[in-house]
């Protein structure tokens, strides 16, 4: 019996599957509309996230210096700009893919140096919060690090609960 598949191709769509499925993992998990019928546990899990995160901040009775600091970091963190390039990247590998005769390997390099770049600002956007963080007294750092401690707790609790369930939290 004859394989209707060469190796070739069946390699080629395998590439081209990872390559997908990565692009479709970085993009957000709703549609447009933040609103919209799609907004799901990923948003109400940020929701709450960013509630805890405003409880600190008012239990850390920032000075002057601080608060300043801690604003630059919020609205580093909150710029739209990522939702945009990620948009932009998505809309780039749809179209090299779409061309008869596509260069994976350019594909993949690409698509690395989108993660690279993307890691770059994540390190940025940890270093301001880490000033921030440098400029709190011994008090509100310890507020700080028994903020955080709560939240691996939490995560690790939440995560052992999740694999019971088959892997899904």
């Amino acid at each position: 019996m004859k394989n209707r598949f060469s190796p070739r191709l069946l390699v080629t769509a395998v590439a081209v599957s990872i390559g997908l499925a990565t692009s479709a993992f970085a993009m957000p998990p709703r549609g447009n509309d933040a609103s919209g019928p799609a907004t799901g546990m990923h948003e109400r899990h940020m929701a709450h996230g960013m509630k805890d995160f405003s409880r600190l901040h008012d239990d850390l009775k920032l000075d002057a210096k601080q608060e300043t600091l801690w604003q630059e970091a919020a609205k580093a963190g909150k710029d739209g700009s990522m939702r945009e390039r990620i948009r932009k990247h998505h809309e780039e590998m749809q179209s090299l893919l779409n061309q008869p005769g596509a260069d994976l390997r350019a594909v993949a390099k690409r698509m690395d140096d989108f993660r690279a770049e993307g890691q770059k600002l994540r390190n940025a956007n940890r270093d301001r919060w880490l000033t921030v963080y440098d400029s709190l007294n011994a008090g509100q750092k310890e507020k700080a690090r028994l903020f955080l401690k709560n939240k691996f707790d939490r995560f690790g609790r939440d995560g052992q609960r999740g694999q019971s369930r088959g892997g899904r939290g």
